[in-house]
């Protein structure tokens, strides 16, 4: 409820505070010793933001609670931990996962090897072997128009050029990051090619839009702030890259009227990721052969590429052929 321009509801809600953080020079400089070897190892600022994020927990755990270095930490110590990320900080079993992960990580960078012992304890006992691996639905073709003609009919002041994103993403097959960091550099706005810069596995790649989207594209570049080579072609107000919570923000309120309309089934889990899983099923569909789509798609090994080529939504259609065969 929204009473000029104050969120009332927002204001009612009793919020309930974060548990700070009290950052000890030691748990700086184990951070920083973390932060370089990541960056030693060419990870994204994302990857290692959201590492030290995590880590920063721990070390605080080891410290002001336990009273203990990293290097001192026990088996036992590991299980009080995890039992604190789950009864104290109220977190999912996937996003222990992801702890369990960081540490197997840091302690390997620290050429420590005192969290191994908990490692292979917690392997023979499948503690963290049976998390919900969560898959999303592929966006088809007729999915993308209603998504996009949603967004497009909102009251939205950057409407065109979130459908533009949108639309992007599904000609490319890209992250959604490497579309928002294109800049004007990347783009060829004769021939329609893209080169791909900012990838995950850190190898450059090419990829193309069609001649609409093209056109589009250009219609809106004219409007931008800043139109330099090393400006990004999707602009904030202020000239600045668009955020990726923006963007997902968007394609997720799309869905969810959608779904409300009963254009879109409920138990469809489609996030915008679903449109990078829809192009490669619908580049399969097309006969592209497999290494093909692994090359545009920027997968770092074909085993991913398969995960597709086997997916749900392709083993429907797979099965509707067979049933006509017999």
């Amino acid at each position: 409820m929204k009473e000029r321009g104050l969120n009332i509801k927002n204001l009612l809600l009793v919020k309930r505070p974060r548990e700070t953080i009290e950052e000890t020079d030691d748990i700086q400089k184990w951070i920083n010793r973390f932060k370089e070897e990541r960056e030693f190892d060419s990870k994204s600022e994302s990857t290692i933001k959201n590492d030290i994020t995590r880590l920063r927990v721990f070390l605080d755990f080891c410290y002001n609670r336990l009273g203990k270095g990293p290097e001192e930490m026990q088996t036992s110590d590991f299980v009080k931990f995890f039992n604190y990320l789950e009864k104290e900080r109220k977190l999912s079993k996937n996003t222990q996962k992801r702890y369990f992960d960081l540490l197997k990580v840091f302690y390997k960078l620290m050429r420590l090897k005192n969290f191994k012992e908990f490692a292979e304890e917690s392997k023979e006992r499948k503690r963290f072997s049976n998390i919900e691996i969560r898959h999303y639905d592929a966006v088809n073709a007729d999915t993308l128009n209603d998504i996009l003609s949603k967004i497009i009919e909102s009251n939205s002041r950057t409407k065109i050029r979130d459908a533009i994103i949108i639309r992007l993403l599904w000609d490319t097959g890209c992250r959604v990051s490497e579309i928002l960091n294109l800049k004007y550099k990347d783009v060829d706005f004769d021939s329609g090619v893209i080169r791909i810069t900012n990838t995950k596995n850190k190898e450059e790649r090419t990829v193309v839009c069609s001649s609409g989207t093209l056109e589009l594209l250009k219609y809106y570049c004219q409007f931008n702030i800043r139109q330099g080579p090393d400006n990004y072609i999707f602009q904030n107000s202020k000239g600045g890259r668009v955020r990726k919570d923006w963007i997902s923000e968007v394609f997720r309120k799309a869905v969810n009227e959608l779904k409300k309309e009963g254009k879109i089934p409920q138990n469809k889990r489609i996030v915008i990721h679903s449109l990078r899983h829809g192009r490669a099923v619908d580049l399969l569909e097309k006969g592209v052969p497999i290494d093909v789509v692994k090359e545009y798609l920027g997968h770092k090994s074909l085993e991913i590429t398969l995960f597709y080529s086997h997916s749900k939504e392709r083993t429907e259609k797979l099965l509707k052929v067979i049933k006509k065969m017999l």
